[in-house]
């Protein structure tokens, strides 16, 4: 008995969002066949995804600031509690 081995593909997201691009891409050919109206639409395709990759950032931005904040906190409070108290 042979055994058949099955190669799973696992598909980063970068190249999920470049076939996707090609296929709309093709559709847009088919479907606008004005150049320059294919060149608008991709135009505001990037900018949509640039707008919501600037959107990702801020979230991530604040949430880091965020987070480094807390930390710097806890750090205070650890400080606090190690202080020596001089005694005469």
């Amino acid at each position: 008995m042979s055994k058949k081995k099955e190669e799973l593909k696992v598909e980063s997201l970068e190249q999920e969002v470049k076939e996707i691009r090609e296929e709309m891409g093709r559709v847009f050919e088919l479907f606008l066949p004005p150049k320059e109206v294919r060149r608008e639409i991709m135009k505001n395709l990037y900018t949509i995804e640039l707008s919501f990759l600037k959107i990702f950032k801020t979230l991530l931005d604040y949430k880091v600031q965020e987070i480094e904040r807390k930390m710097e906190e806890k750090e205070e409070v650890k400080k606090e509690k190690v202080k020596k108290i001089e005694v005469e």
